[in-house]
């Protein structure tokens, strides 16, 4: 060899020049292919040289023949060579002839030779099948000419699946699959041979050994199962035991192949599988299913495997679930708990994708499962697919969450419950899925990017489908009493997982939804929302109060009504609309209950709410129109108009500007007559608070408002708002026809005092009508218009008050009139309520004495009252508490006011005094305070009027004849002064104010009564050690000077005659005064001190102690003055108790 890089000595001489290209001899390299006594390395190493030199491969094909010629020695070369690598060569050199060449005649001659030489009599070689591969791989279009122009050649591939080398068959699969992946060439394919190759296919799967021809074989049925009609041929070939060519049934193959230990040939099976499913799963799933494919596919799953085999087993497992039959032979019942072991593997990894298929498979069988069937029997198991779910939604793979969340809504289902009922697991998925869906949407509010609204809307979309899964299966377990009875409420209970719901719809739903329905309109995502705040309603009635108030001022009213307008119009979204309706109703008819408590109105609200909202799908600018017009089937329309407004601005929600109802309310209420109150009510409402926006009523409105009202009298036995109580007290007319019947019907109902005041002060029409209202017979009404009367003129300063003072004078002669005109008592008890407030309000005048005597002179002429008072007395063990106090504070006030103006009494009462002082002196810890208070009160009036005629004190415990003493002391005796003077001495050691006061005033009463009988006694009384022991221990408690130990002190100097006798407790008080100083001294005290000190001074005491009281006088004249309160009223329980009855007496001894 010369320094050319490929020369054969033996055939180079004979060629020139020319045929040199790049250090290349062309001639050579041609001659060379087809002598055999050239080896085959350098038959390789001339072909290697001919690839890298492009100008040498050029020079060889310049010709047609030249280029024919080289081609028949490669092909001849392909199949007479036996050097593996001579033969890799050589198809590269050839594949590279064909794409430097792109001519398809040159094609077909490649495709004549390689037929040619097979029909001669040599076999289809593995290389000549590997080229044929590789040629069709580098032109996909040479495929449709095998099966059409040369489709014996085709044959002929086809007949090489019948060798016995497996190779061979492998590489015949490798063209058969190049063939089956061009469409084109599969439509030309003839039946015959389609059925032929299926045939041989399952034949060859059916016999081979290798895992190479199984994996090639699987990959041409693949390809084929992309064909529905291959697939049909394929499918029913049964069994082909005694065919010619033995093979197995497909599903059968795929099976065994399942069961290998190879886990490439376990995932090429599975997937044929699928490619025949994805084709027709319903018509060819129960012959997987028949030959237990499920039962293999899920040992599989159990064993462990990796992900592309996992994921192909869930994708085969999905298509088979289609069928019902995978269901019937209870393939979901033993496949779920290793699905779920499975997925809990599986949500550990990193793989989504697998993830992803596995959670699909999850939800499709919880949701194709037949409810007669449950999965989950126990609470361990349904334990454990929460567990993989709650993992799942929790995943940072949005996509894969979502899968989760889908996965658990179908979970949530009733029929997929155990025995008992999880409710914690229920709960747990809940908040996972609440967790996600503020985390997507505070992500989203971050970036606040519109191209993100659509995916916002679907995650949207899929939590509330999931919330919505468990709002009704929580509602069932409420209705359904079965599934209440098998809650498991070791944790939890339906009560609080109904609360928890609440929450999760108020705290993440309703932000997460309205932030959406800012940008965008979903009329999915807001079917869904509606349905889960309608469940609320049934789920939490007792929540249902605050919660629609709360709906309500946020604006879901018009919320919802503006979606009907814009989703629902032209009867389009007709189940939005239907779900939009049921919230609204259930929405305004709670809202509504808060106003009304009448079970008739509220039935026909609900009625007019259900006929009209459905249709109701106009704007709110269109609303004024319609109340505008006036036919008789836009009634319901227009009422529930009414009731839409008032709710709306009732909770600060507006529709329209506050003039356009105004004046839209105001022409429907002028031309529409006969308005039910409830309607009229709302009509009220509206303009109440809308009055600011339009000009004052003239009086054609207000007459024909007067008329509408006066239609309608059962809107007065309802509490109207103050709103409407002001409006209707604007107007005169209003105010005298409608005012007192109004706030009958407000005062009827509880309500507080305070709420009036305003009104009273702002308009003083409705304070003669609250008074109306108090001198109306005994009710609530006028009990509660008595209590805002006291509440308007006692919270009133001096210069509030004075400006009153002509609407007093107006009370007083109203007043006067009324009690002129009575002749009985009932309601006599408001009458002197009202009297009192007036008295107390500091405006007296004739009037006052007028008012006093007349109600006097009722209560001493009722004989039936006297007889009761009677009663009452005498059966004190049998008579309530609260009914003996008031009996005998009654009986004190009365007898008092009859000694005082000489009142006619037309019966007398009898009292049993020596069992009322028994009573004081015997009294036990659990004796009622307020009636030994009353009691001791009760006494007093006794010995200060010495004798009256309205009372007839009972003697019969005293001895008969009646002693000197016992006569002069008549009726209490010497005895009963005694135990009377220890019981008052006991009461004034405990450590209430009111009773030690009370006790003072009625020791000084009896000291009186003494002195006036037997002033002995009574000087004998005051001087007795007890008095003095007594005297000690209120002067030592609490280290201060009380009001009550000043006023004993008083008491006792002036009934002993002088300060003699008690010089010693004098001096230490004046010692104390001095010591502590008189600034220390609340204003009670000082009042007293100063009574004390004037009194003392009268009595001519020594010199030296006269000095020091007068020393002291003189200090306190710079303390502002200060008197004990008299004007206030006690209430304790049913007894109202007037103070000044109870307070320290500061009457002269």
């Amino acid at each position: 060899m010369s320094n050319l890089d490929v020369i054969c000595e033996k055939i180079h001489d004979g060629h020139g020049p020319r045929w040199e290209r790049g250090g290349i001899c062309v001639a050579c390299v041609a001659e060379m292919m087809d002598r055999s006594d050239i080896s085959a390395v350098r038959k390789r190493a001339a072909l290697v040289s001919v690839m890298r030199v492009d100008a040498a491969r050029e020079l060889l094909y310049c010709e047609e023949g030249r280029r024919v010629n080289f081609t028949s020695s490669l092909l001849k070369t392909l199949f007479s060579a036996v050097d593996s690598s001579l033969l890799d060569q050589t198809v590269q050199v050839l594949l590279q002839v064909t794409l430097d060449v792109p001519n398809q005649a040159f094609l077909l001659f490649i495709l004549d030779q390689i037929h040619s030489r097979w029909t001669d009599g040599q076999k289809a070689s593995l290389s000549s099948l590997m080229f044929l591969g590789k040629l069709l791989d580098a032109h996909p279009a040479l495929s449709q000419t095998l099966t059409s122009s040369r489709l014996c050649v085709l044959e002929c591939v086809c007949s090489a699946l019948l060798v016995s080398d497996e190779d061979v068959k492998a590489a015949v699969c490798y063209v058969l699959f190049r063939i089956w992946s061009f469409s084109a060439a599969v439509q030309t394919l003839p039946d015959t041979l389609r059925q032929r190759m299926c045939v041989l296919l399952l034949h060859t799967l059916s016999n081979t050994h290798t895992t190479a021809l199984t994996i090639n074989c699987l990959g041409v049925v693949k390809q084929m199962c992309q064909f529905s009609d291959v697939v049909c041929v394929l499918m029913n070939l049964k069994d082909g035991g005694e065919d010619p060519l033995p093979y197995q049934p497909l599903p059968l193959i795929l099976k065994k192949l399942l069961l290998s230990a190879q886990e490439s040939l376990q995932v090429v099976s599975v997937r044929c599988v699928c490619a025949v499913l994805i084709l027709a799963p319903l018509r060819f799933s129960s012959s997987f299913i028949q030959a237990d494919l499920p039962e293999f596919l899920l040992e599989v799953m159990s064993d462990g495997c990796s992900d592309v085999l996992l994921w192909s087993v869930f994708s085969c497992l999905l298509l088979l679930s289609e069928d019902p039959l995978f269901f019937s032979q209870c393939h979901a019942v033993y496949g779920v708990e290793p699905l779920v072991r499975c997925l809990k593997e599986t949500l550990g990894k990193s793989n989504t994708e697998v993830q992803k298929q596995g959670l699909k498979l999850l939800t499709t069988i919880l949701d194709r499962q037949p409810a007669v069937v449950r999965l989950f029997p126990t609470g361990s198991e349904f334990s454990a697919v929460c567990d993989v779910i709650v993992e799942g939604v929790a995943s940072s793979c949005l996509q894969v969450s979502m899968c989760a969340v889908r996965a658990a809504a179908v979970l949530l289902r009733p029929n997929h419950q155990s025995s008992p009922l999880q409710l914690t697991d229920i709960k747990r998925i809940v908040e996972v899925v609440m967790s996600k869906i503020t985390e997507h949407h505070h992500t989203r509010s971050r970036e606040s990017c519109s191209g993100s609204d659509s995916g916002t809307a679907g995650v949207l979309l899929q939590t509330l489908t999931c919330f919505d899964a468990a709002c009704r299966l929580v509602e069932a377990c409420v209705c359904d009493s079965a599934l209440m009875d098998s809650v498991c409420s070791a944790q939890e209970t339906l009560e609080s997982v109904c609360v928890f719901l609440l929450h999760c719809c108020d705290a993440a739903c309703i932000p997460a939804v309205t932030g959406v329905c800012e940008r965008i309109s979903s009329p999915q995502v807001l079917q869904l929302f509606l349905s889960v705040l309608s469940r609320q309603f049934s789920l939490c009635p007792d929540h249902m109060t605050s919660f629609s108030r709360k709906l309500a001022t946020s604006g879901f009213i018009r919320l919802t009504l503006e979606s009907k307008a814009q989703l629902c119009s032209g009867n389009r979204n007709a189940s939005l609309n239907q779900i939009c309706c049921d919230f609204l109703l259930k929405l305004c008819m709670c809202l509504i209950s808060q106003e009304h408590t009448r079970t008739s109105e509220l039935q026909d609200v609900e009625c007019v709410l259900q006929d009209s909202l459905p249709s109701l799908c106009c704007c709110a600018s269109d609303w004024p129109s319609v109340l505008s017009d006036f036919p008789q089937s836009l009634s319901n329309t227009q009422h529930c108009l009414i009731y839409l407004l008032h709710l709306s601005l009732l909770h600060g929600d507006r529709f329209l500007s506050d003039l356009a109802v105004f004046s839209a309310v105001l022409r429907f209420v002028s031309c529409v007559q006969d308005l039910p109150a409830s309607v009229l009510s709302s009509v009220l409402y509206l303009l109440s608070v809308t009055q600011h926006a339009g000009p004052r009523l003239d009086t054609v409105s207000v007459s024909v408002l007067s008329e509408a009202l006066s239609s309608c009298p059962p809107l007065f036995s309802r509490a109207l708002p103050l709103t409407v109580l002001s409006f209707i007290f604007m107007y005169p007319e209003l105010s005298e026809r409608f005012g007192a019947p109004a706030l009958t019907g407000r005062l009827s109902e509880e309500t507080q005092e305070q709420e009036l005041l305003e009104l009273l002060h702002t308009h003083p029409a409705a304070l003669l009508a609250t008074l109306a209202v108090a001198c109306d017979a005994e009710s609530a009404a006028s009990r509660s218009a008595v209590g805002v009367l006291q509440c308007f003129l006692r919270s009133a300063d001096s210069s509030s008050i004075g400006g009153t003072s002509d609407l007093c004078d107006r009370i007083r002669s109203s007043l006067l009139n009324v009690l002129q005109r009575h002749t009985h008592t009932d309601g006599l008890s408001v009458l002197l309520d009202v009297s009192s407030v007036i008295h107390s309000s500091g405006q007296r005048e004739h009037t006052d004495f007028r008012l006093l005597y007349h109600a006097v002179c009722l209560l001493l002429g009722n004989v039936r009252l006297l007889e009761l008072l009677e009663e009452v007395l005498s059966a004190s063990s049998s008579s309530s508490s609260s009914l003996q106090c008031s009996s005998l504070l009654l009986l004190s006030s009365l007898t008092l006011l009859q000694h005082k103006h000489t009142a006619q009494v037309n019966r007398s009462v009898s009292v049993d005094l020596h069992q009322i002082i028994r009573r004081l002196a015997f009294s036990k810890r659990h004796t009622d305070t307020l009636l030994i208070k009353c009691s001791v009160r009760f006494v007093q009036v006794c010995l200060d009027v010495d004798a009256s005629a309205l009372l007839c004190v009972c003697d019969a415990a005293l001895q008969r004849p009646l002693t000197s003493i016992d006569g002069a002391l008549h009726p209490i005796g010497h005895s009963g002064a005694t135990s009377l003077m220890t019981a008052l001495s006991a009461l004034m050691l405990t450590t209430q104010d009111l009773m030690i006061c009370a006790a003072l005033n009625c020791l000084r009463s009896l000291m009186g009564f003494l002195r006036r009988r037997i002033p002995e006694t009574a000087q004998h009384m005051v001087c007795q050690p007890w008095m003095r022991f007594l005297l000690f221990s209120l002067l030592s408690c609490d280290q201060k000077l009380r009001p009550a130990a000043l006023q004993l002190l008083t008491q006792l100097v002036c009934f002993s005659g002088g300060v003699s006798h008690w010089r010693t407790e004098v001096e230490s008080v004046c010692e104390e005064i001095e010591k502590r100083g008189e600034t220390d001294l609340s204003d009670d005290s000082t009042h007293t001190l100063r009574l004390m000190l004037t009194q003392c001074c009268a009595l001519s005491p020594p010199d030296d102690l006269r000095m020091r009281m007068e020393a002291i006088q003189e200090s306190l004249k710079h303390l502002p003055p200060s008197e004990s309160s008299s004007r206030h009223v006690l209430r304790v329980g049913q007894v109202s108790v007037r103070l000044s009855d109870f307070i320290i007496s500061t009457q002269d001894q």
